[in-house]
């Protein structure tokens, strides 16, 4: 059996970087989708309602199989509707189940947390926005 493949998420305009385990077995088409777009360039925004997430927009259109689960932090869902990769880093204030197709790894939970915060600082707090680049690639 081989092992899960696993994506690394880097910001380079804060050098941070991430693992997260693609779940193949629980949601194959939307992992399958994503594996299409890569590499992927995008920005991060950070959700406000929903709690402590931050989200990229993509070109994924997804009307096939879904992996329906509540959020936690280190999930890596599809927010189909709106053609957005999220990643939960925090606390939740929303109960919707989200579409879950990867996980990040636990040691780098610190890393995201860390990326997240600096994301709501950066384009929701602030007075003056600035961009937080983001790059999806399959990792070595």
């Amino acid at each position: 059996m081989s092992s899960p493949e696993t994506l690394e998420f880097r910001a380079p305009s804060v050098d941070l970087s991430f693992r997260a385990r693609l779940l193949a077995d629980e949601n194959p088409d939307v992992v399958q989708q994503v594996l299409a777009q890569l590499p992927l360039q995008s920005v991060l925004g950070h959700v406000v309602v929903s709690g402590e997430a931050i989200w990229m927009p993509t070109r994924i259109v997804h009307l096939g199989r879904s992996n329906m689960v509540v959020r936690h932090p280190g999930a890596v869902y599809l927010y189909a509707p709106g053609q957005t990769i999220c990643l939960t880093y925090g606390r939740i204030t929303e109960s919707a189940k989200v579409n879950k197709f990867g996980e990040v790894f636990e040691s780098d939970l610190p890393i995201l947390q860390k990326l997240g915060e600096l994301v709501y600082e950066q384009t929701v707090a602030q007075p003056r926005r600035n961009i937080v680049e983001i790059n999806v690639r399959r990792a070595s």
